[in-house]
């Protein structure tokens, strides 16, 4: 059976080095890294590397390969017909490299065998679903704990999960007020509006969000989650006016569906996430997109800084996959 053309040219790019050379794994991650990114600066500070020293590496690799890479223009860099064939072996290399290393480890007792990583119900509608699906297809011996949350006060308590060992990764609201933790944005969440069916705005295709003023607005108490309570409350003042808020009390668990049952019942109407709209089928409720501008929250995937985990490590490199090209270098999550 012949070999796709991709993998015919990727032969060919390793025949033409291996002559000359032993393959070296860390110019290949180099490589990808780049490839990835697009971007030198970027790369460097996926790896950990300075741009210069990653620069001359990527350069080094062109010299020995006898061909060029990357089409750089100024700023911008894109890959070369070689370049792409030599990324989709590059990617196979490591993979296969990474999995027979992890499962020698693990035979020898050497290996954390699992790893567990927490997130909020909604997000099974986000990136982080495609984040877990490809973890779990890429290490299978590795046993993925999915801890899902279906309550804000559960979804919270994965910042003290985190720092006490039980969860290795997180998704949540950022920013996160700890400098223990480090974070990776995956993607904004709308915020809409949650309205009784026969509500006079409910044929409307969008709102504003002064044209709430009036309403009584939903919302979990304060001591939740400061930020996300005090950026609903600020972007109603920034629309013009003070939020009527019916702040639900303690010891009330919060979570979608019974804010929609009270928003169905007339209580007054919710500002929730995106993703959210799309697990609920509760009849009584319709949910409007909020405009100039739409609000959002940042999602991201927080995990302990000093766990240098090869599990982790792993699940990282799937995570910076699928996050906005401009966001993949870890931030701090030390502001709140």
């Amino acid at each position: 059976m012949c070999q796709p053309t991709s993998y015919m040219a990727w032969d060919r790019l390793y025949a033409r080095y291996n002559r000359a050379h032993s393959m070296e794994l860390r110019q290949l991650r180099y490589f990808v890294a780049v490839a990835e990114e697009l971007n030198f600066s970027r790369a460097a500070g996926r790896i950990y590397m300075s741009q210069p020293a990653l620069s001359q590496q990527i350069r080094k690799l062109e010299l020995e390969l006898g061909v060029s890479l990357f089409d750089r223009n100024g700023a911008r860099i894109v890959l070369t017909e070689a370049g792409t064939s030599l990324l989709q072996g590059a990617r196979r290399v490591l993979v296969e490299v990474e999995q027979t290393t992890r499962a020698a480890r693990e035979a020898g007792g050497a290996e954390r065998s699992h790893l567990s990583v927490g997130f909020p119900e909604y997000a099974n509608h986000t990136p982080v679903a495609d984040i877990l699906e490809t973890f779990q297809r890429r290490y299978p011996y590795v046993d993925l704990e999915e801890h899902e949350m279906f309550t804000l006060q559960q979804t919270l308590q994965q910042v003290e999960e985190l720092k006490n060992g039980n969860l290795d990764v997180g998704f949540l609201i950022s920013p996160i007020s700890d400098e223990d933790l480090a974070t990776q944005h995956i993607l904004d969440i709308e915020l809409v509006a949650a309205l009784p069916e026969k509500h006079p705005l409910a044929n409307r295709s969008g709102l504003a969000l002064r044209e709430l003023a009036n309403e009584r607005i939903i919302l979990f108490s304060r001591r939740f989650h400061p930020y996300c309570y005090d950026y609903v409350v600020q972007c109603c003042n920034n629309a013009g006016f003070e939020p009527d808020v019916v702040q639900r009390k303690e010891p009330q668990l919060y979570s979608g569906a019974t804010t929609y049952r009270m928003v169905s019942s007339g209580v007054g109407v919710a500002i929730v996430a995106r993703p959210l709209v799309q697990t609920s089928r509760l009849p009584g409720v319709v949910f409007k997109p909020l405009r100039e501008p739409a609000p959002v929250l940042e999602l991201a995937a927080t995990w302990r800084r000093e766990d240098r985990s090869p599990n982790l490590r792993a699940f990282l490199e799937v995570v910076r996959e699928f996050a906005p090209a401009e966001t993949r270098v870890e931030s701090t999550g030390s502001h709140g």
